[in-house]
């Protein structure tokens, strides 16, 4: 095909293209848009299907622009914040149950190693210490040290 000749057939499908899209995303029809053009390209593949070339620039040219309708645009964008959203719920989430969790074992691990000073002080004689250690945080933790726990 001559170079010259086929550029204007480009062009031509370029202006198809162009009053197309016009015409159809005005009306609010981007879907009917991107059906005909779709259709351009079967056609011109299977009328072209002896020229590579041909099918390959009216192909990037009719479908070298595909339209977003605005519901498929909305729906990315809210997958997009809910997506965020479950992000940031799942991490709060996470961190509370973590939270939790390591303070039920650390009151736990507290309360044995509390049960263990108070059998240490009955197996001592030193039951007079316990009212003590179990409201002074202080001597509790001298007596921790002083009995490895």
């Amino acid at each position: 095909m001559n170079p010259e000749l086929f550029q204007v057939f480009l062009n031509e499908y370029e202006e198809i293209r162009v009053n197309l899209e016009e015409e159809l995303t005005e009306t609010g029809k981007s879907e009917l848009y991107t059906d005909l053009t779709k259709l351009i390209i079967k056609i011109a593949d299977y009328i072209f299907r002896e020229d590579d070339n041909v099918r390959k620039g009216i192909g990037d040219i009719m479908g070298g622009k595909v339209l977003e309708l605005e519901s498929e645009r909305l729906k990315a964008e809210g997958k997009a914040i809910g997506r965020a959203e479950g992000e940031a719920i799942g991490q709060a989430r996470g961190e509370a149950i973590g939270q939790a969790r390591g303070e039920a074992i650390g009151q736990i691990q507290g309360e044995a190693r509390l049960g263990s000073l108070i059998t240490r002080l009955i197996q001592d004689q030193r039951t007079e210490e316990i009212p003590i250690v179990s409201t002074d945080s202080k001597r509790r933790e001298q007596l921790y040290k002083e009995y490895s726990l």
